[in-house]
This record gives C-alpha cells, structure tokens and sequence, in this order.
C-alpha cells in the first residue's frame, strides 16, 4: 500500500515546485529571477521523489486514492506546462520541457519494465542508457562540425564607434508645464498660447509632480509626441521640419490640459491663416505695401488719329425659337442636419449609467442627410465608428478638441455605432432610415 506519510509532503512540494517554475520561466517575475529558477527548480524535483516513493513503496498501488492523486498531479503538471509553453517569452522552456521528457520516460519505461517483467529489466535499462549516449554524442558531434556549429562561438564583431552628432545651436524658446496642472480647471503651460520664430527648438519642461505628455491635437500624435515626460525632465521638438501655422497640443494623460504654439517667420512678420511662407499673399493684409499706382510727371498723350465714316452694315434678326413647354418641376429632397453635444463632464465615468455621454446618445435620420458632433466639453474626444473599442473605419473624427465640431454625412441605411477613443466608456448610434 501506498505511504501517505510521504505522498502528502510529496504532492505539496511538487505543487509548490511547478507554479515557482512557471512563473519564473514565464517572465512574469522579474526579482531574483535566477535564483527562482534553480529554488523551484529543486522543490520540484524532491516533490517528484516523496511522490514516487510514496506512491511506490511496497509495489505500485492500484487505490482509488493513489489513482487520484497521481492523475491530479498529472493534471496539475500538464495545465501549467501547456500554460508556460504557449505564454511565455523565455526561449529556454522548450529545452526545459525536453530535459523532463529525457528523464521521466526512461524512468516510467524501466519502473514499469522491473515491476512487470523484471527478467527484462537489465537489457532495457542497457538499451536506454546506449541510447541516451549516441543522443548526446551526436548532439555534440553535429554541433560541432554541422551547419549551426552552435558550439564554436562567432567571430568577434568590431565594434562600431557612433558618429558624435553636433549639438543644435538653435535659439531654445523654454515652455513650462505648471505645478499641479493635472488638477483639472488650473493653469497647464506656460506660455498657454506662444508665437515661435521658425527654426528654434521648443524645450518642454515638466515642473509638475506628475507625468505628462505634449502631443499634437490635430492628429492625435502623429506630427509630434513627446511619450510621458516624468517630473523634472524635458522634451525638445525641432521646429524646422514643421509648416509656417497653429499647432495646438495637449497632455493625452490630462486631456483637458490644451495650449499651442504658432511658428512665425524669423523676421518676425505673421503668417496669414492658411498661407505658407513661399506664397505672396501670406503677409497680413495691414503689413501689405500700398498698391497705390505712382503716376509719373511727364505722360505723353498720343494724338488723336481720325476716324473714318462708319458703314452700316444690314443685321439679319434671329428668327424667334419656338415655345418650349415646362418640364414638370421634381422636389429634391432637402438635407437636414442632426446635432449631437458632447457634454460637459462626459470625460468622467458615470455618464454611461444615464447615457447621457452624448446628447442625444441614438438618433435617427434619413439617407443623405448629416450628423454634425459639437464637443461641449472641457477634454479632446473622438467620434470613431465602431464597438467595444474596435474602429470599422466607417467614420473617425480623429482627436476633437474643446469647441470644435465634426460633421458626416450617411449615405447608406443601417445602424452605425460610435464611441470615444480617449473615454471608451462614451457610446452612441446613428440609425439610418
């Protein structure tokens, strides 16, 4: 009969053993990960020796109980294998789980061979050991002499020495981001509005005890992104790459923390909305030179030349067209336009419970007509076609700042769900009739 004397300590410290494994080799533990691996590593293995000693001692027990504790054991060691080999990133669990094969079939092989048939459990054991020997022989022998050669080690590689890039000499034009600026409704940056020469470098600097970001708002980081600027560090963004306009930004952590900077020429001349710096028309128009002509002192009037008696010449009158009849007048249909508000506060959870994260939240028009989205609030949304935070490319507003509107026209019927990017908990829908 079985010793459960042994198989209790056993079964607990294979279990411990397993799990320490898995979650070591798995990556999910990143202290002492090395000293985890050998530790667990080894309550695993003295488990799997009280284990079989128990379950062994005295013959191999045929107990409901030994049966059920060998096949939970069995089960446990199987789940959690499966488990680390298909979420882990360690490239070593594959060489580990063949290890464990190598030594338990062999050892399931020659237990059952000397309990069953003991006459034969000397040339089996013979016939695994020559085995396990040519293995390792020509697993060395192939390393060494084969295509990987994963024994020799590659040639030394020089080492590249990076070119020193020169520091920018670009004048430096410094914004603050304030003291407790994540505290919606305080000041963020400093300054909140900025006009840059063109050219300089804008230099970020976090003053603030929390993380924040500086990212374009027109096209939710594409142009520019600075990633989490940490408390006391700084963000410099090259100007010289960017167009002659406004650049508005915000914080995507604290999306109701908004400013921009406009670039200007150096000289100092703003641009005109919409104009570039190679287009005449881009000077303001009160900085435009008169455009008054100069008359000059002396102009030379030419003599009047005479004029011959003119010729009457007989007109021929078109003949009248004939009465056309009116065609019957058909009304076309007149679009309309459905407004829908984001509110005030619907960047804070809590709207969704009264579905009054947009106003209305579900609206219904007709083909060919539009909805038109105003952002009420104080936070940068989106408008993006889709459900449970997946996108179908229908409809995107992309980043909507405070007070800006977005407008789409539905020429198909159906029902088009939305919600926001930045606040996913923000859903509506647009039923098209």
């Amino acid at each position: 009969m079985s010793n459960w004397d042994l198989m209790m300590p056993g079964m607990g410290l294979t279990a411990i053993g397993i799990t320490g494994v898995t979650i070591a080799y798995s990556g999910i533990a990143h202290t002492f990960i090395d000293g985890m691996h050998a530790l667990t590593g080894l309550t695993l293995f003295l488990g799997l020796i009280f284990l079989a000693a128990g379950i062994l001692e005295g013959g191999v027990s045929t107990s409901n109980k030994a049966k059920a504790t060998t096949l939970v054991i069995l089960g446990i060691s199987f789940s959690f294998g499966l488990a680390a080999l298909n979420f882990n990133s360690i490239t070593t669990i594959p060489t580990f789980a063949g290890i464990m094969l190598i030594i338990a079939v062999p050892s399931i092989v020659i237990a059952y061979v000397t309990m069953k048939m003991p006459q034969y459990a000397k040339p089996v054991s013979i016939i695994f050991i020559l085995a396990v020997g040519a293995a390792i022989a020509s697993y060395v022998a192939f390393g060494l002499i084969g295509p990987s050669q994963y024994l020799v080690p590659p040639p030394a590689e020089e080492e590249i020495v990076p070119e020193e890039v020169p520091a920018s000499t670009a004048p430096v034009f410094k914004i603050s981001i304030l003291k407790d600026s994540s505290m919606q409704g305080n000041p963020d940056y400093d300054p909140d509005m900025a006009q840059v020469p063109m050219g300089n470098v804008i230099e970020w600097t976090n003053d603030d005890t929390a993380a924040h970001t500086v990212t374009s708002a027109a096209d939710a980081g594409a142009t520019f992104d600075s990633s989490l600027i940490s408390p006391g560090d700084t963000f410099r963004l090259d100007t010289a790459p960017l167009e002659l306009a406004k650049h508005d930004y915000f914080c995507i952590v604290h999306p109701w923390m908004t400013a921009s900077f406009e670039l200007v020429e150096e000289s100092g001349e703003r641009l005109a909305e919409g104009a570039t710096a190679t287009d005449p028309n881009s000077v303001i128009p009160e900085q435009m030179p008169s455009e008054t002509p100069v008359i000059p002192d002396e102009v030379q009037v030419p003599e009047e030349v005479p004029t011959e008696e003119p010729v009457e010449v007989p007109i021929e009158m078109p003949a009248e067209p004939a009465p056309t009849i009116p065609e019957e007048q058909v009304e076309e249909p007149v679009e309309t336009e459905t407004i829908v508000s984001i509110p005030a506060g619907s960047s804070l959870p809590g709207c969704e419970s009264t579905d009054e994260c947009f106003m209305p939240s579900s609206v219904t028009i007709t083909t060919g007509n539009t909805v038109t989205w105003t952002n009420d609030d104080t936070a940068a949304h989106t408008v993006t076609s889709g459900i449970d935070v997946t996108p179908d490319g229908v409809f995107d507003s992309s980043l909507l700042p405070a007070g800006k509107t977005f407008s789409f026209k539905f020429e198909s019927s159906g029902e088009y769900p939305y919600y926001c990017m930045v606040h996913p908990w923000m859903t509506g829908k647009v039923i098209v009739e």
